[in-house]
């Protein structure tokens, strides 16, 4: 990101007593900030050391902060999925891992709660629970089946931090220090915390506490070594708003120093200076290029990439918009390229974003304006062969022989030869029928 200066900011907070002012935020600039008063008003807070607006919930893959909550697309996992209907951790899925069909606090969906004294959820549906308590060790239905074991206590709380599931104890604390489903393990050593929470930018990995938070100056899980001095932080990022990671036992960005994003680096798809902007969204790579090879087909411009060249069949700015299918930038009338199997001709931009080509052999209207082949001028004097070839040209509005000596009906008129004879008329050099040179004759015969 890109801090500025706060002046603008202080004086509109009080340095020009008696004085009034208002600062508007621009939405194409990162702002940084110590408070929330720092961002003025209109709904900015202060997250993370820059000015945040909330445009509603996480989008995840868009590397924006959407919910102004301090992570980005689920940020790496540290996020737990919430029964919601949305995907809170940003792994593609959501809701993963709630039983709707047999959990008493979403029974059927979200948020729809059994009244759990009474009752248990059955597919989807609260129905009369038989078993009274599911964690005194009394089966209290007499039905030979006590606490967790009674079906009728799963998903029922068995005890503090005890949950009944599939049939037994499970553990829902990891870091109390407790063995809660008196199982004989405790908190990650215990198998029911793989992949669970053990406190604050710690997860339970492997039976054991894992540092998930390398960016906070904490030993969030307690083995000696904080952020990138924790061998669990390889790879992790460990810096607040940039993409730099723990490579070994430092923060680098890249695997390497910070580098200036400027020039060449505009174009190279890589987040050169770890501040989560890549490329044309990088303030000071405005009007550079963003070609990959430094050229000037694609520029920055108004922190996007711009086509700079239409006619070269290539998406020069990465949209997946090719040349004159570019609108925004390849406009009508901008010139361009087309191919029709093994010909190119240039032309113009089409209001329809195609380009308006001509082509003089094909018998279609290529450039929309009714009229196709010879009879469009456009084609006046060009060649009328899918080859390019001189045989045939277009000529008056109409195909004209222009080879009269390879005994072949060029022009498509069942006319070949001396025979055509407005395109071969007297004189024109032919060849006889022994294949000698000659001249056409006026009886529209070479001799």
């Amino acid at each position: 990101m890109r801090p500025i200066s706060r002046l603008a900011v202080a004086l509109c907070l009080g340095v020009l007593i008696g004085m009034s002012c208002q600062f508007t935020f621009r939405d194409d600039l990162v702002y940084s900030c110590k408070t929330t008063a720092d961002c003025g008003r209109g709904g900015f807070v202060c997250v993370a050391g820059a000015c945040c607006f909330s445009s509603g919930d996480e989008v995840c893959g868009d590397g924006v902060d959407n919910d102004c909550d301090g992570r980005v697309d689920g940020d790496e996992g540290r996020v737990m999925e919430v029964c919601n209907g949305r995907d809170d951790d940003c792994d593609g899925l959501f809701d993963e891992g709630f039983d709707l069909q047999q959990s008493p606090t979403n029974c059927g969906a979200c948020g729809f709660s059994c009244e759990l004294a009474t009752q248990r959820c059955v597919s989807g549906t609260c129905g009369p629970r038989e078993e009274s308590d599911c964690g005194n060790g009394l089966d209290d239905d007499q039905n030979g089946q006590a606490d967790c074991a009674d079906p009728g206590c799963n998903l029922i709380t068995c005890g503090t931090a005890c949950l009944c599931q599939g049939g037994r104890k499970v553990e829902q604390v990891c870091d109390d220090g407790v063995d809660s489903d008196a199982d004989g393990a405790l908190d990650c050593a215990d198998p029911d915390c793989a992949n669970q929470v053990c406190g604050t930018g710690c997860t339970c990995l492997n039976g054991m506490r894992r540092e998930t938070n390398c960016a906070d100056q904490v030993d969030n899980d307690q083995d000696g070594g904080a952020d990138c001095a924790d061998p669990g932080c390889s790879g992790q990022f460990c810096l607040a708003n940039s993409t730099q990671r723990c490579t070994g036992s430092a923060c680098l960005c890249n695997g390497g120093p910070v580098v200036d994003e400027v020039a060449a680096l505009c174009g190279d798809s890589v987040d050169n200076d770890c501040d989560n902007l890549t490329d044309c969204r990088e303030a000071a790579c405005d009007t550079q290029s963003c070609s990959p090879d430094g050229g000037a087909d694609c520029a920055c411009t108004g922190m996007t990439k711009t086509e700079r060249t239409c006619g070269n069949l290539i998406d020069d700015d990465g949209d997946a918009l090719v040349d004159c299918a570019d609108r925004t930038d390849c406009p009508e009338l901008s010139p361009c390229t087309a191919v029709l199997g093994a010909l190119t001709r240039t032309g113009r931009c089409s209001a329809a974003g195609t380009c308006a080509v001509e082509f003089c052999f094909d018998g279609a209207d290529n450039d929309g304006d009714s009229q196709a082949d010879c009879v469009d001028a456009d084609c006046d004097g060009l060649s009328c062969q899918s080859d390019g070839g001189a045989d045939c040209q277009c000529a008056n509005a109409s195909k004209a022989e222009r080879n009269c000596a390879d005994r072949s009906d060029n022009d498509g008129d069942g006319r070949a030869d001396c025979a055509d004879f407005p395109d071969c008329p007297q004189g024109t050099a032919c060849r006889r029928n022994n294949g000698q040179p000659g001249s056409c004759q006026a009886n529209q015969t070479c001799n």
